[in-house]
């Protein structure tokens, strides 16, 4: 471990005399970027191939798979090394990363992301270099903000990692946001804070320990939502995490599919909250009047939707959980047209920045019948059903293509075909050649 390790201090301790490009020293070097959890957290994983330049002749390929977690409004968290005999001498296994034995780097790379995914229930994404390098960046300045440090070695050798160029022309590429707009009604930003990337995009672990209660152990009731808001709002720094996490949501969504779409949605969503800093009344006034912030509310608590229908998908952990949650919130909504029943919402989708003062002052009366009729419209004509993959949700396919639809009805849409065939035990039921 030490061995490798020091090679890469070495390629890092070059790349500062040198000036020369990352692939001078790393050959190859492959990186994805997690979805964050409700409270902020997210990884940056990547795979750091060492240039055989740099070894002794003979020296087997050496590599490193690097994790960073950090928040997206606050410091690094936690960070790991892991050199390739780590992978290959079955230590992790040991650790009950159960990803195999005998897979090249970039497998067991592809390996360690899953189960990662499975373990965190955030999905991953590729990433180019130039992106994660200004993700690193950025929470560095933060950390200089709020005079935190580095700690140790091993956290300092990860983040020098991102202080290099790439001359390669993807991993050039930086994250290009869409301008804001509004979602099409409050049930389509539901079906979005329930795919099974943000299955943990929630302020479960603020009311936890506000209540004393588990996730879903109650029925939200007035009292309890007003006490909720409160809760996250008399915070500053549950204020500044809110705009930061749809933030990160927004550039995830870029990545790969490049959903701009939804990652419009979630800007024009976050617009009110940063039009006055962190304290102010009137970004205090927007999120609580911020639809997003009151869904997430609601998700902790019981919504009175029935029993939620245990499917059987071959995926693991918390991961699977989130795509058995989406599949179940997706067949209610087709079946109801609404939000789950006990659910309380006095905000709707967000007025933009010049009306900032008036968000969430339409009743919940009003909210569901402008809602009900958007969606009744949106069902008409199959978009809730073709403009998504029916299993996790997105917008397009992995390459950033239109989505699959089923040949034999044309009424449900795929992001790949292994989600094709996950869903398919439940399809067949209404599939029909009409």
């Amino acid at each position: 471990t030490k061995s490798v390790v020091t090679y890469v201090s070495f390629c890092l301790k070059l790349a500062d005399e040198e000036k020369l490009p990352i692939e001078s020293y790393f050959s190859r070097h492959r990186h994805s970027v997690s979805s964050c959890d409700g409270d902020g957290a997210f990884n940056l994983i990547s795979l750091f191939v060492l240039n055989p330049r740099i070894t002794p002749p003979g020296v087997p390929e050496l590599s490193v798979v690097t994790t960073i977690c950090m928040r997206v409004h606050d410091n690094i968290r936690s960070t790991m090394i892991l050199p390739n005999d780590c992978f290959q001498d079955g230590t992790l296994q040991a650790l009950s990363l159960d990803i195999g034995s005998g897979k090249t780097m970039d497998e067991y790379y592809d390996a360690f992301i899953e189960n990662i995914r499975d373990t965190t229930g955030t999905g991953f994404r590729k990433a180019p270099y130039a992106h994660c390098k200004k993700l690193v960046n950025e929470c560095l300045l933060r950390m200089k903000a709020k005079k935190k440090v580095l700690v140790g070695t091993e956290e300092r050798t990860i983040v020098r990692l991102f202080g290099l160029e790439s001359e390669d022309t993807f991993h050039q590429q930086q994250i290009q946001l869409p301008q804001p707009a509004p979602a099409p009604d409050i049930e389509t930003l539901w079906l979005v804070l329930n795919r099974p990337e943000h299955y943990f995009f929630h302020v479960s672990s603020d009311l936890h320990e506000k209540f004393g209660l588990e996730c879903g152990e109650v029925v939200i009731n007035q009292e309890f939502f007003e006490r909720s808001l409160d809760c996250i709002l008399d915070d500053e720094y549950r204020q500044e995490r809110l705009p930061a996490m749809l933030n990160h949501a927004a550039n995830w969504h870029m990545l790969e599919a490049r959903e701009e779409e939804v990652a419009s949605w979630l800007l024009w969503e976050r617009q009110p909250m940063v039009s006055k800093p962190i304290g102010h009344p009137d970004t205090v006034d927007a999120m609580r009047n911020s639809i997003i912030l009151q869904l997430v509310i609601n998700k902790f608590f019981y919504g009175q939707t029935g029993d939620l229908l245990l499917y059987t998908v071959p995926l693991k952990g918390n991961w699977k959980e989130g795509v058995t949650n989406f599949l179940f919130y997706t067949k209610h909504m087709s079946m109801t047209g609404k939000l789950p029943p006990a659910y309380i919402v006095t905000a709707s989708v967000a007025k933009g920045v010049g009306a900032a003062s008036n968000i969430g002052n339409t009743s919940t009366e009003n909210v569901d019948r402008n809602a009900s009729t958007d969606l009744e419209r949106t069902m008409r004509k199959l978009t809730i059903k073709k403009s998504s993959c029916a299993v996790c949700g997105v917008t397009r396919t992995p390459n950033g293509t239109r989505l699959l639809v089923c040949s034999r009805c044309e009424s449900v849409a795929y992001c790949c075909a292994k989600h094709q065939k996950i869903h398919w035990k439940w399809h067949k039921q209404e599939c029909t050649l009409e």
